[in-house]
């Protein structure tokens, strides 16, 4: 019986932090890629608005958005359950994150992904 309980404190402790472990890849938010001088992308910066960025540089050429992780904390009040994307054909991505539920506010810049070879639309 001991053993038993033994290995439902590990099941425990493993299932509650195994919700905590990051996945390989960019999660963060920042600049990825040398965005050029002459570059659209060289005008937006972190934290900028969505509407900003739309009259600076124009509409996308297509978008996406997703919930996050974070929509389905019970009470989770804060910016970053919900993002979108702004994708545009020969430049890269602009995520925005914000919105999510009371409060949320309006989506502001956090990942900037330049790549000249993206096809701007969603697959």
């Amino acid at each position: 019986m001991k053993k038993i309980s033994q290995i439902m404190v590990v099941f425990a402790f493993v299932a509650t932090f195994s919700g905590c472990a990051t996945s390989s890849g960019n999660q963060s938010g920042g600049v990825v890629g040398n965005v050029p001088p002459g570059s659209k992308f060289a005008k937006i910066s972190i934290g900028m608005s969505m509407q900003q960025v739309f009259d600076l540089i124009g509409p996308p050429t297509d978008t996406r958005a997703y919930v996050t992780g974070k929509s389905f904390i019970p009470f989770y009040f804060g910016s970053d359950g919900a993002r979108s994307e702004a994708l545009y054909k020969g430049e890269g991505r602009i995520t925005f994150a914000g919105g999510s539920g009371i409060g949320g506010g309006a989506h502001k810049v956090y990942r900037i992904i330049y790549d000249p070879s993206e096809g701007g639309y969603n697959q």
